[in-house]
């Protein structure tokens, strides 16, 4: 059983389920700098996320990276901007990369459950994510 932050019990048992990934309405950009190699890999476009997994597609050039690699991630939206921290958990031949993002703080939580929300809400019916 887990206590809420007042130090109750009573939160019960709580169900985790990954949410379902969804591509952006409309472009969403990343900046995306590799902090372990110390390397800035560009610009990439979001191709789909799930609120802390996300996958990036078309960093120009030829990037530095590697498996493992801890990253500075900028995404631009239009809610605005947020850098977040991201691990690298694969590299597709296509030249898509799958990033973990690390949970940010609560205002953080907030916009990516906005960008999630709106993405969400351009699939069509039969296909939306289960409400919980």
């Amino acid at each position: 059983m887990l206590d809420d932050f007042l130090g109750k019990a009573g939160l019960g048992s709580l169900e985790r389920r990954s949410l379902q990934r969804v591509s952006p309405a409309s472009k969403i950009w990343a900046a995306v700098e590799n902090t372990t190699r110390n390397e800035m890999l560009g610009m990439a476009e979001v191709a789909d996320f799930n609120g802390l997994g996300l996958a990036l597609r078309g960093i120009a050039g030829d990037p530095v990276a590697a498996l493992g690699d801890n990253l500075w991630v900028t995404l631009v939206a239009d809610e605005g901007i947020i850098p977040l921290r991201a691990r690298i958990m694969h590299i597709r031949r296509q030249g898509t990369f799958g990033l973990k993002l690390e949970a940010p703080g609560a205002p953080g939580q907030h916009f990516l459950l906005r960008l999630y929300e709106r993405a969400a809400s351009s699939l069509p019916a039969d296909s939306q994510p289960a409400a919980g």
